[in-house]
């Protein structure tokens, strides 16, 4: 994976070329990987110093066809350059990456090209981690056995006992894969050997490119990529952090002339490069500015969503239980039918002297309490016998307690 951060261009119809950023992190294209064109220098042309701490650079050039601008910043400038660079691409040509190194160690980031330029690898090392790529190998001259020139894929290096004078020494062997079979030739008589696949060769130059600029720890690369056809002019803008402007005034009296009032700016260059033919400009206004992390990767907490798990439906087992139940349900007498006649005797009233309403309390109105409880204790135990009843059967006839493993003798099929 390769650790550099892209910003990639969109067009904006309002101006050619100009691009609006939105900070991903990819991978080197195809074509970029495989265009080894040097980068193209972009000298300073302005510069703009205001009173808030921060300063306008504007570089401008040409460029030829498909081209990449290199340029070099302190750490602590990255997060106000990716905020606020802006690129032209005149001519019909358009911006479409900006690339820059992200904050790994230089250690990691060798690590994650095609070649692994960490520990300072010989090139037996090399060539063992380009096992199966096609390379050309260039002999040196004055081995008659051996051609001058070698195109093959790389099988890998071996060490083998190689006699030399009265005793034999290890020696490195590459292995190679031509087209009138496999090859092996010595490490110390290879003169020179190249890639011929250009991704990987590209891929070791930007190792290289990474470190030598990691001599300086301090720097990230920036690199700009533009394209289009023939030379055109192209244009880049940032803002980045800068030392206030300051001003020292002289006043010079005369007897015989006026006097003269003489004011001095005073700048301080912190840059790597002299300004030499810029167009500098001092602004004593204050505008806003502010910071912003662009340049860490943030990320936020997002919540975790866990698949529900449902029981799978399985198939009704029945056992002998729920039979036997019902056989004793049926044997049991069915509760005695509520007193009606009674009550409506009750009710009606009586003669008097018989026990009715408007007669003379006699026996029937003396039992007629005893029947009214009783018939209310009887309607309580119909209720929870159907209860109990109704939560046995539901109880039995729930899926989830059903027993898997049902039997034909259980399913009555015996």
């Amino acid at each position: 994976m390769r650790l550099r951060h892209w910003l990639m261009a969109v067009p904006v119809a309002a101006a050619a070329g100009v691009g609006l950023f939105a900070d991903r992190l990819i991978g080197a294209n195809a074509k970029q990987d495989g265009d080894p064109k040097p980068a193209v220098r972009l000298p300073l042309t302005q510069v703009v110093m205001f009173n808030s701490g921060v300063g306008y650079f504007a570089r401008s050039g040409e460029v030829e066809g498909d081209a990449r601008v290199d340029l070099t910043f302190p750490e602590t400038d990255i997060n106000d350059l990716i905020k606020s660079m802006t690129l032209q691409d005149f001519s019909g040509g358009k911006v479409t990456a900006v690339s820059y190194d992200s904050r790994e160690p230089v250690t990691r980031t060798l690590a994650s090209y095609a070649i692994n330029l960490n520990n300072q690898p010989s090139l037996a090392q090399i060539l063992t981690q380009a096992r199966g790529e096609k390379v050309e190998v260039t002999m040196l001259p004055g081995n008659a056995a051996q051609p001058g020139n070698l195109t093959g894929t790389v099988i890998g290096v071996e060490v083998q006992k190689v006699p030399a004078g009265t005793t034999t020494i290890d020696a490195n062997m590459l292995t190679l894969l031509t087209a009138e079979g496999m090859r092996c030739v010595k490490m110390s008589e290879v003169q020179r050997v190249r890639f011929t696949n250009p991704v990987l060769e590209n891929e070791l130059k930007r190792a290289l490119d990474t470190l030598a600029l990691s001599h300086d720890s301090l720097k990230k690369a920036v690199s700009m990529h533009f394209s289009g056809d023939g030379k055109r002019k192209v244009k880049v803008g940032y803002v980045i952090e800068a030392p206030i402007w300051k001003t020292s005034y002289r006043l010079v009296l005369d007897k015989e002339a006026k006097p003269y009032l003489q004011g001095w700016a005073v700048i301080e260059n912190t840059t790597d490069e002299d300004w030499g033919g810029v167009k500098m400009a001092l602004v004593s206004g204050r505008p806003i500015s502010f910071k912003m992390d662009l340049y860490n990767p943030l990320f936020i907490n997002r919540p975790t969503v866990e698949p529900e798990l449902f029981r799978s439906l399985r198939p009704v087992a029945y056992d002998g239980g729920i039979r036997n139940r019902m056989d004793d349900l049926a044997r049991q007498p069915s509760p005695p039918p509520a007193p009606v006649a009674a009550l409506a005797a009750d009710m009606a009233g009586g003669m008097p002297g018989g026990g009715g309403r408007g007669g003379m309390p006699g026996p029937a109105d003396e039992s007629s309490a005893p029947s009214l409880r009783a018939m209310d204790e009887r309607r309580k135990a119909d209720k929870k016998y159907a209860e109990a009843l109704g939560a046995e059967m539901a109880e039995k006839m729930n899926l989830a307690a059903v027993d898997p493993g049902a039997t034909t003798s259980k399913l009555g099929d015996s």
